[in-house]
């Protein structure tokens, strides 16, 4: 839920340089008359200068010319960045030299959260023809005065290089809120620089490795200076980072951990491509913001003062670009050499274990008297080389299952070997039982005696619950390194499959084989099992790449995972295609529509539509629910409109909260309520014990109030180490339980008419009269109807109660009758209702269990949920 916390932050206090947002008036900025101004001020004269719209005409051409260049470019010239979420496109522009490439956007509407064009879309090297390598981890930066940037007017090369000085493109026009931002929060921020005339020039130096990004602003006041931070209190001189989904944030001395203060720099590092760093002008600090909430990362530099009736460009901020795959390592070497401050001396080294044998793979991590320092990643031959300070420092080894030991090294060391502490092995090999065939499972290894805790700084998160390592293995073959001793190996796949819980012990060296055959206890009759809700790093607020989502919903033993990111369109198909797992699960595409003031929205099924904005989600800016909703229905997918999380502490992603939706009447009077949806996300990663008072309430109003509108149960995960795929899930009745035979168009249809129910850790269906079911509406009913209703579940969960609701109210709650003898556990009730009078009764089953989902899912609740059977006289 990307706005739930981080625009409640920027509410209450996007004013991290000394601004309390609550505050902001006309006299944020100080105005200073100046009785030596004159009384009108010649506007004409303030004019920035505008340059050629098109520039060189061979901007790749730079380095054999020994220049920097700006220029116009083709898509079809252009390798498209590395992470493949945003594009260029024809008429783009780039500025290149003999070492780097900066695509700047054309004015247009603009992928992403700034609208406007005109920023950085691609940071990359050259490679010997000259041209970028494709090696660009850029995502998206806004760069803000207060919560304005530049609406062009124009984007014009002012100085082509070809006469070897520095290349320039200007982007010109406006300061203007981003949309999202001054849609949500315009009332709360200075209103002092709207519809200034301003420019961003980005200037590219021959042989420089560093990209200057300047300020200009055209001040037409007579009476007072526009001043963005350079002697009021705090600066408005901001940058917006969304950058995280494909990078690591790196900060020198708190490292890959929380930033504190002023910084030399704000470093982006991925595991592949060009790493990037901004800092202040000539070298100089930037500042933590003290925002970082969703993905969402808030820095600022020095303000400037723009006097009245004058117009001036600054330097604001350096853009640096590494170098491909070196890392933050290189990052920092590529810094002091483009800043011209001395490198640091080189350590070189070989990473092995205890037996000699090289370690690849593995980040070693300095650190220091001044914090974090630096890290490198160990090569093919466990091969590293790293940049430190002249001081004494501690090398520090991590590969997650290694047991990690320090080394000190003292100045002056320019060669240092490391090695790691005796290590032992487990490979595990899931089955499904009684046969041979490789079983797709989630490994965890919990150790007796848990290592010490990784730092932050360190940038790689241990697993959560006391798990030393969590392997999705979908071949079912697992080979972990872990710390001699005792460990306990879990394995296991979602709610329909027993576990296999083994507590072994592992001398150092040994390699110990467990086997894990699992046995299918749970038999879902013709439904299969989806989460509609899952996020990848194609969201602003998730970092999980896609493959290793994929992954963690087939080892979790979902049928029908469900991309649904922020404002972006993806399908996890083609992935399960390139794992060869299209016999175990079936993905389809969908958005989270999410706005900034009134909800977020599942939109399934959603096709990516290449080329269009945002990959084809769908746009909500300076529209109502209304509007909105209608767009939906207007699609050829005939999505089902699903409200999200829909009754949560906040407006900004909360419809229910936000149309203000009386939980006793089931209606509402707000300009922003619509009735035009399909279902309601009930239940998010949670169950409904924990939801009683807040969206089961919602949802039982809505019912009362005469409209049928089904639930589902989704687990929107934005992080795998924290939120399992799956967690809750929706069975929907489908009348076949084989992914090959899976179309969207079923899936859709039976959201929509609610032909489902809801569980984690157990399966629960429902036989009324007439063999009706879930979403059935049985007509000529009264009085006493009976039901049997099924509740199933691995014998690893412990099911206990059923709780029978008519009309919102609990009528009974009975112990779960339990029948057979396995495989799992088989409970079968058969519950008689009396039906009050009235035009229409619905009638709910919620089953429940003792404990948790442990230890699967240590502090799940576990629970099943029926959608309701409608009755009518």
């Amino acid at each position: 839920m990307l706005l739930r916390s981080r625009y409640l932050l920027l509410a209450v206090g996007l004013s991290p340089f000394g601004l309390a947002a609550a505050g902001c008036d006309e006299e944020t900025v100080p105005k200073d008359p100046d009785p030596e101004q004159p009384l009108e001020c010649d506007v004409a004269s303030l004019a920035f200068a505008m340059g050629d719209p098109t520039g060189h005409a061979d901007p790749f051409g730079a380095k054999a010319a020994g220049q920097a260049r700006a220029g116009r470019i083709n898509a079809a010239d252009v390798p498209q960045p590395a992470h493949g979420k945003f594009k260029i496109e024809d008429g783009d522009f780039v500025l290149a030299n003999e070492h780097v490439a900066i695509v700047i956007e054309n004015a247009d509407v603009s992928d992403g959260y700034a609208r406007f064009g005109g920023e950085i879309l691609a940071v990359d090297r050259v490679g010997d023809d000259g041209r970028p390598l494709g090696e660009s981890m850029f995502v998206e930066t806004l760069q803000l005065t207060s919560l304005y940037n530049v609406k062009p007017d124009s984007i014009t090369v002012m100085n082509d290089g070809s006469d070897g000085n520095a290349a320039v493109i200007r982007v010109a026009g406006i300061l203007t809120p981003i949309p999202f931002l001054g849609d949500t929060f315009g009332a709360i921020f200075p209103k002092d620089y709207a519809d200034l005339p301003s420019v961003v020039d980005y200037v590219l130096e021959p042989g420089a490795e560093k990209l200057s990004i300047q300020y200009g602003i055209a001040n037409p006041n007579i009476d007072y200076n526009v001043d963005t931070g350079a002697t009021i209190e705090g600066s408005w001189e901001l940058l917006g980072f969304f950058q995280t989904t494909f990078n690591k944030r790196f900060v020198p001395g708190t490292g890959f951990g929380e930033p504190k203060g002023k910084g030399a720099l704000v470093g982006f590092v991925a595991d592949r491509g060009v790493p990037f760093a901004y800092q202040g002008p000539d070298g100089g600090q930037i500042e933590y913001g003290g925002i970082s909430q969703s993905g969402f990362e808030l820095f600022g530099g020095d303000g400037v003062v723009y006097p009245a009736c004058t117009s001036s460009v600054s330097e604001r901020f350096e853009l640096v670009v590494g170098e491909v795959g070196r890392g933050v390592d290189g990052l920092l070497e590529v810094t002091r050499r483009a800043n011209g401050a001395a490198a640091w001396r080189e350590v070189t080294g070989q990473l092995t274990d205890d037996a000699g044998q090289p370690v690849a793979g593995a980040f070693v991590h300095v650190t220091g008297a001044s914090g974090y320092i630096t890290r490198a990643l160990t090569d093919a031959s466990g091969n590293y080389s790293l940049h430190v300070p002249d001081e004494t420092v501690t090398f520090t080894p991590k590969l997650r299952g290694y047991p990690t030991q320090g080394t000190e090294v003292a100045p002056g060391t320019t060669t240092q070997d490391l090695s790691f502490a005796p290590h032992a092995t487990i490979r595990v090999a899931a089955v499904v039982a009684n046969t041979t065939t490789p079983l797709p499972v989630r490994v965890q290894v919990i150790p007796t005696s848990a290592p010490a805790p990784t730092p932050d700084a360190f940038g790689t998160p241990d697993e959560a619950n006391g798990r030393l390592l969590v392997d999705f293995a979908v071949n079912g073959q697992s080979t972990l390194v872990v710390p001699p001793g005792e460990h306990r190996v879990v394995v296991s796949r979602g709610y329909e499959w027993e576990i296999h819980d083994e507590v072994v012990t592992v001398a150092a060296g040994e390699t110990l084989d467990v086997a894990a055959p699992l046995e299918h206890s749970v038999d879902t009759i013709g439904a299969m099992s989806a989460d509609f809700h899952i996020h990848s790093q194609y969201s602003a607020d998730s970092s999980d790449p896609v493959e290793y989502k994929v992954r963690g919903a087939l080892a979790e033993g979902l049928d029908i995972p469900v991309s649904s990111e922020h404002e972006w369109v993806i399908s996890f198909q083609p992935i399960i295609e390139q794992l060869g797992m299209e016999d175990w699960a079936f993905g389809i595409s969908s958005e989270e529509l999410t706005t900034f003031t009134w909800g977020h929205f599942g939109v399934v099924p959603l096709t990516p539509r290449p080329g269009e904005l945002n990959n084809g989600a769908r746009d909500w800016l300076g529209k109502t629910p209304r509007d909105v909703f209608a767009d939906v229905d207007s699609l050829p997918e005939q999505p089902a409109l699903i409200v999200n999380h829909p009754s949560g502490n906040t407006a900004f992603s909360s419809y229910f909260t936000a149309a203000m939706l009386d939980k006793a009447t089931g209606t509402s009077s707000h300009a922003l309520w619509d009735e035009n949806f399909d279902a309601i996300e009930v239940f998010n990663d949670s169950g409904l014990d924990s939801n009683r008072e807040d969206s089961v309430a919602h949802w039982f109003a809505l019912l009362n109030a005469g409209k049928t509108i089904g639930a589902v149960g989704s687990s929107d995960s934005h992080h795998l180490r924290t939120s399992p795929v799956g967690y809750p899930r929706t069975f929907l009745q489908l009348g076949y339980d084989d992914p090959q035979q899976v179309t969207q168009e079923d899936v859709r249809d039976a959201i929509k008419a609610g032909r489902s129910t809801i569980g984690a850790g157990m399966f629960l269906s429902v036989d009324g009269p007439g063999s009706s079911a879930p979403g059935d509406t049985v007509a000529g009913s009264s009085g006493a109807v009976d039901f049997t209703v099924t509740v199933r579940s691995p014998t690893w969960v412990t099911p206990d109660t059923l709780e029978v609701i008519v009309n919102g109210e609990t009528v009974a709650t009975e112990p779960l009758a339990p029948v057979g003898t396995g495989p799992g556990k088989t409970f079968v009730n058969q519950v008689t209702v009396n039906l009050p009078a009235g035009p229409r009764s619905w009638v709910v089953f919620h089953a429940k269990a003792t404990g948790d989902l442990a230890p699967v899912h240590p502090g799940k609740e576990p629970f099943a949920v029926s959608n309701p059977i409608y009755f009518t006289p």
